[in-house]
């Protein structure tokens, strides 16, 4: 009996730790924001692709890199997953806040086209380039979407200037 409250009492007091351990999901996501990180991507909260101007909540992550050139910081989102929007070069895919120049029109269908289910949206913003992605995939899937980024910053800087 004296060992029953024993374990009990150990059990009282080590439940509450336990729930500090990373679930299996938050190690995933913490190692992708890291390794973004270390490929010079940012992590951000961000709002819906398709939210209203007075929709402000950050529901979504967004993984952006910076303008390489100033002269291309630009504001418009290409979404897919919602019908809010008009129709874009890309099957699929909408407009939402505003539209890209037409000098985006050659380079935006091959980056939609290889990336991961799990993006949702292209966004453009005084920042920089960026996807919203809901980190579901593996690292691999990083690894696509970052290169895809990287290419898309460095054909930005053409198209700019």
């Amino acid at each position: 009996m004296t060992w029953l409250l024993i374990v009990l009492g150990v059990a009282i007091v080590l439940s509450p730790l336990m729930w500090f351990r990373q679930s299996p999901r938050q190690k995933l996501i913490t190692e992708l924001r890291r390794s973004a990180s270390g490929s010079g991507v940012q992590v951000t909260l961000h709002r819906r692709p398709d939210a209203r101007e007075d929709e402000t909540r950050l529901e979504t992550v967004c993984y952006r890199l910076p303008w390489i050139n100033g002269d291309c910081r630009q504001s418009w989102v290409l979404h897919r997953y919602s019908s809010r929007g008009w129709d874009s070069v890309c099957p699929g895919w909408l407009w939402t806040i505003n539209q890209a120049s037409p000098k985006w029109d050659a380079l935006l269908p091959d980056l939609v086209l290889g990336l991961p289910a799990g993006v949702s949206a292209i966004v453009a913003s005084d920042a920089g380039i960026g996807v919203i992605w809901d980190e579901r995939d593996n690292a691999d899937d990083l690894q696509n979407i970052v290169d895809k980024l990287k290419k898309l910053q460095h054909q930005a800087k053409e198209i700019c200037h």
